[in-house]
């Protein structure tokens, strides 16, 4: 969506407070898939001559999936936005983004902004037990009796059979 921002930039110092929403696609990050629903953006926006500061706080519902069992988990997210956009672009400040004419497009701050605020795993509840690496059951909805009882076999089991024999090595 686009912002218009021409009465901060054409009066320097004044702030504008505005409300305006984004539009963002589904996008795969981290090899998941994560979709943003319902994006807000409430804040102000500063012209400072040849520049508009906007500062705002960005609300979102997030969809993807919990990094243990995979089942789909919906969350909400909330941050808050810096940005600094400029006419020249400035090669010594990366983070900003480019004014053309007297609008914004508020998709690439929110996007940003949003994906810098996603927790580094999404979980369905902090007592999610996963799924069952030998079966492939959800533990959250069938026992799994799998890694009870018995000496699981991995690459490392004879290291074991080491520590416990008085054999000198």
């Amino acid at each position: 969506m686009l912002l218009d921002v021409s009465r901060a930039v054409k009066d320097p110092g004044q702030s504008y407070p505005f409300e305006a929403t984004a539009d963002l696609e589904p996008m795969i990050v981290l090899d998941d898939p994560v979709r943003f629903t319902n994006v807000r953006l409430k804040g102000q926006a500063v012209g400072t001559g040849e520049a508009v500061r906007v500062s705002a706080e960005i609300e979102a519902n997030v969809e993807s999936r919990c990094a243990l069992c995979l089942e789909p988990v919906h969350k909400h997210l909330a941050t808050d936005i810096d940005a600094l956009f400029a006419r020249e672009p400035d090669p010594d400040d990366p983070d900003q983004f480019l004014l053309d004419g007297y609008r914004i497009e508020t998709n690439d701050i929110a996007r940003e902004a949003l994906l810098l605020a996603l927790p580094m795993r999404l979980l369905c509840s902090d007592s999610c037990k996963g799924i069952c690496p030998s079966c492939g059951a959800n533990r959250n909805k069938t026992p799994c009796t799998c890694q009870e009882g018995g000496e699981r076999q991995n690459p490392f089991s004879a290291l074991s059979r080491l520590l416990t024999e008085d054999e000198e090595v």
